[in-house]
């Protein structure tokens, strides 16, 4: 590996960091600053034991970063008290001074400049990197057969487990129907969709010449299509939670097409066959997840679902307690609205709140002229008023008996069906594009443009049971972590988590805001913080950018993450057979 020498260190540092703007200007040229500074960095990266052994920075001394201007990280500070020494290095700077900028130095040469440090975390806790509400392009599913189809048939429906009755996450593992992970699918759904994108893009631009005659020169707007990255969110995930998930290896491609970044996984043989579960009790709790999903999801609208009359809850009757009080001639039967039937007898219609419509009395049949004695009219007036006042709190509400519903409790798990979006976004100055898995949405079906349905959709999550302040420690560090990245990603808004015990019965279904779970771990032992992980990401795709140069989709490069976990590292592996598809090449090359 190549070693830089000590000034090629602090001299491109700083490109490594968060802020990627120009060198910061001077402050002072004074001794006394450029010591402070220097002493600064050290201390930061020094470890809580190798701290103990040096002077604590005062707080006169930890200012002095943030009233350097667009200085958001120890890189820029190095490198702007390396511009001081080097202007005044012949009047002012003897070896004392120099010490901290040369150990400082010293643990940087350890690292190529094809590697990324993630230690100290500290440079990365300052201002935020701008995050752009991410907004759909497209979206797209798998059918049965794992087939590429560019539509939304996939898109399940949300609607509540029954708690009320036994929802084993194990029923029907025998009929589990699960995909080939041995079929290595790159990216080329993703790519699939971006071509049928840009058909779409195209046809709505010329659509659009056309209308707009008065224009002599058509305005030319950027492609949905290009971005700086393009890959599937999982991936960004990995890069997001890096910092927090020291432990956990990872390896993916890229390559450089048309100024885009294409990125996939890299997946081995070996977890290719584990990618289930390393044993039977692991495979199992995989399905689980998989199972959660099929109890909480149906496959059309709530809207579609069937409906029942039933009282409200001011009058705690049903809809039985009514019939058996009113003769069922006066009630008009849901079954006959259902099927198009006219009730027989004149209808009355009833206020919007109660939806509900009741019969009158049947005409006599024999003819006669209808004269009655008074007291029989009052009579029947007062039954049509104790009619009236019974059915004036029903309402329609949705049949729990519907076969969509109970059917969820023996359907059978197929992870061949997906639905998923594709999202555009933009994080610092990186543009972004990422295909994401669905797993439900909360609205009917989606609008055309400009409507964005990213704010509808629901990720679903299993857990174990928490049962102790240390099993709610760790759901906390570990696993709220990797459900907020997931989901604030692509801009999912909602988690629903169901809570299992150890014999995958679900105990309790709990709702997670996306937004709100940073705010459920701050302040707290072990906590991750969301502004480390988002300038993290940042800095990692800015390092990205600068050693990914060779613009040929044949060029291939890997990124890594493996121990002894101190840097994340790029390695070109020259030319080889390109992971973008032929019909996407060409697609792009007909631009």
């Amino acid at each position: 590996m190549k070693m830089r020498r000590r000034h090629e260190v602090l001299t491109e540092f700083r490109d490594m960091g968060i802020a990627t703007g120009p060198p910061v200007g001077l402050l002072q040229d004074s001794v006394k600053v450029i010591i402070n500074k220097a002493k600064l960095a050290v201390h930061m990266m020094a470890t809580p034991i190798e701290r103990q052994g040096q002077k604590t920075c005062t707080r006169q001394d930890s200012t002095i970063v943030d009233t350097i201007p667009n200085a958001h990280s120890l890189h820029d500070t190095i490198n702007s008290s390396n511009n001081i020494v080097t202007k005044h290095r012949r009047t002012t700077i003897h070896k004392g001074h120099d010490h901290h900028l040369h150990q400082f130095a010293l643990f940087l040469e350890t690292f190529s400049e094809l590697q990324f440090p993630v230690q100290p975390l500290d440079r990365f806790k300052v201002k935020c990197a701008p995050f752009r509400q991410p907004t759909e392009i497209g979206s797209f599913s798998y059918d049965e057969k794992r087939n590429f189809v560019m539509d939304d048939s996939q898109l399940k429906y949300y609607f509540p487990p029954d708690l009320t009755k036994p929802n084993n996450l194990s029923v029907n593992y025998d009929k589990y129907i699960t995909r080939d992970l041995m079929v290595d699918e790159h990216m080329d759904a993703l790519l699939d969709a971006l071509i049928c994108i840009r058909d779409r893009e195209q046809q709505e631009q010329e659509q659009q010449e056309q209308d707009d005659k008065r224009q002599e020169q058509p305005q030319q707007t950027a492609s949905m299509t290009q971005a700086d990255f393009i890959c599937y969110r999982g991936l960004l995930t990995k890069i997001m939670c890096t910092p927090y998930t020291r432990n956990e290896p990872w390896e993916m491609g890229a390559t450089l097409y048309n100024g885009s970044i294409y990125i996939e996984e890299h997946v081995s043989t070996e977890r290719r066959e584990n990618a289930a579960g390393s044993n039977d009790r692991h495979k199992l709790m995989s399905y689980w997840g998989y199972r959660f999903e099929t109890i909480c999801n149906i496959s059309k609208p709530v809207s579609e679902l069937r409906r029942i009359r039933t009282k409200t809850k001011k009058r705690g009757a049903s809809l039985s307690s009514l019939t058996d009080s009113v003769p069922l001639s006066k009630v008009t039967r849901l079954g006959q609205q259902e099927e198009g039937r006219q009730p027989e007898g004149d209808v009355v219609g009833l206020s919007s709140d109660t939806q509900g419509r009741v019969e009158d009395q049947a005409g006599d049949s024999d003819g006669k002229d209808g004269v009655k004695e008074k007291k029989e009219e009052e009579e029947e007036e007062e039954e049509e008023e104790e009619v009236d006042e019974l059915t004036a709190g029903m309402t329609y509400q949705i049949d729990l008996e519907d076969p969509e519903l109970t059917g969820r409790l023996d359907g059978i798990v197929d992870t061949n069906l997906q639905y998923c979006t594709v999202a555009r976004t933009k994080i610092g100055k990186n543009s972004i594009i990422m295909g994401a898995e669905v797993d439900c949405t909360s609205v009917e079906p989606k609008k055309a443009p400009p409507h964005n349905p990213l704010s509808n959709y629901i990720e679903l999550k299993t857990s174990r049971v928490i049962s102790s302040a240390r099993e709610q420690n760790n759901f906390e560090r570990h696993k709220l972590l990797k459900f907020w990245a997931q989901s604030f990603l692509p801009g999912i808004p909602t988690i629903i988590v169901g809570f299992r015990d150890d014999d995958g019965n679900v105990v309790t279904v709990e709702t997670f805001k996306t937004m709100e779970i940073p705010r459920l771990v701050r302040g707290k032992d072990g906590a991750w913080d969301t502004t480390i992980c988002i300038n993290f990401l940042d800095a990692v795709l800015n390092f990205l950018r600068k050693q990914i140069k060779v613009d040929d989709p044949e060029v291939s490069y890997t990124i890594r993450w493996a121990p002894p976990y101190k840097a994340i590292e790029v390695e070109c592996m020259g030319k080889g057979p390109s992971f973008l598809t032929e019909r996407f090449l060409n697609s792009k090359n007909k631009l």
